[in-house]
């Protein structure tokens, strides 16, 4: 009978709220961009530019969500939880490359119609945009690198006839049952 370590034993009855919290990471700053901005003004430049520059400034939360998503993911061996995450991850580097493409073309939109009589009005408006831009080609360039080291990790994992024994992520344990 192998023994395990303490915090091997432990492991199972965290994987649940640790799974949770983190997809919490990942779903509020959604909702809570969504609350803002909401009625949806897609077709108004204005609009798009505060919406995405809104969205810049809680993207941290949600990349540290996918984050602990894949940590526990792999810690726990959960191979296609793992695979989904690295599909996730792809697709959100891409919505947020071309986020960050198009609330350039907004932005220049958007910076004809700035007040020009305090010069330090436009020099602000280009540093936010700057900011928004930056955080979204970050965020691209690591949900890339997560999702690259997802599909990596998830290659470690036994395959097919380890996935018989494997099983959705749970909120409680079997242990706790």
């Amino acid at each position: 009978m192998a023994r395990h370590s303490p915090t091997a034993a432990a492991a199972p009855y965290m994987t649940g709220p640790a799974y949770a919290v983190a997809m919490l990471f990942v779903l509020f700053p959604i909702i809570d961009t969504i609350a803002q901005v909401w009625p949806l003004g897609l077709d108004s430049p204005s609009w798009r530019y505060g919406a995405v520059g809104l969205g810049a400034n809680y993207l941290i939360s949600a990349l540290f969500g996918m984050l602990g998503l894949a940590l526990v993911a792999a810690l726990r061996q959960h191979r296609r939880t793992l695979q989904g995450l690295t599909l996730l991850s792809g697709l959100g580097a891409l919505l947020l490359l071309v986020a960050a493409l198009a609330f350039v073309l907004d932005a220049l939109q958007v910076r004809a119609g700035v007040p020009r009589n305090d010069p330090r009005t436009l020099w602000l408006f280009d540093v936010g945009a700057a900011k928004a831009v930056f955080k979204y080609l970050a965020g691209t360039g690591l949900l890339a690198w997560l999702g690259l080291a997802g599909w990596k990790a998830g290659r470690t994992i036994a395959g097919p006839e380890h996935e018989a024994e494997e099983e959705a992520p749970r909120l409680v344990s079997k242990q706790q049952k």
